[in-house]
């Protein structure tokens, strides 16, 4: 049942579309999660997830003038990343080890979203927009609330269908996939719970 495309996207979607309440501060800086890294790639070396990740930040950050961080372990393949697009598109983004507006700064350590959340605030203002994956963002959220953060959920990447074709009713892949990450998702939701992390 899980390889089937209407089954994986009722999984998935039931994490990507929640609403988050929005907080009373402006955010003061962009947070984006890493999403994985291709660093071989000749160009735009993070993951498909990881670009859109990326690409999105850049465009809140230019938007609202803040400071961008991007948080996990694909330090070069990001830097890499945010120079490319900062080039193509005419974005005044350069790298700096502290975070200031339109800039943008690598923490390059953290190994998991605890760890995104909690080296995240030795760098950044307590008030932010969070970007991630949006079947990530449940989790997420919650992690950066625990660690003090005053969230604004900035999900994108949405994976979750909601027109098939006829051979859509056959087992895929790319369905099976989508429930993975949709189950991995739940049981670290659970985890959190159990840990009292709500």
């Amino acid at each position: 049942m899980i390889s089937l495309h209407p089954v994986a996207d009722l999984l998935i979607k039931s994490l990507e579309y929640r609403s988050y309440p929005i907080p009373h501060s402006p955010p003061q800086a962009v947070v984006v999660l890493g999403g994985g890294d291709i660093p071989q790639a000749p160009n735009l070396p993070t993951s498909p997830a990881g670009t859109k990740r990326i690409l999105y930040g850049l465009m809140l950050a230019y938007q609202d003038h803040l400071p961008l961080i991007v948080s996990g372990k694909e330090n070069e393949s990001a830097k890499a990343t945010i120079l490319q697009i900062s080039e193509a598109f005419g974005l005044p983004f350069k790298e700096s080890s502290t975070p200031k507006p339109l800039h943008f700064t690598i923490e390059g350590v953290s190994q998991d979203t605890f760890q995104n959340a909690a080296k995240s605030a030795t760098l950044a203002p307590k008030s932010i927009y969070l970007v991630t994956s949006a079947f990530h963002m449940p989790r997420s959220y919650r992690l950066f609330r625990h660690f003090g953060f005053e969230v604004r959920a900035a999900p994108t990447d949405y994976r979750g269908w909601s027109q098939y074709e006829p051979l859509d009713i056959l087992p895929s892949m790319g369905a099976m996939w989508k429930s993975y990450w949709a189950m991995h998702e739940y049981l670290g939701l659970l985890s959190l719970y159990l840990r009292g992390i709500f």
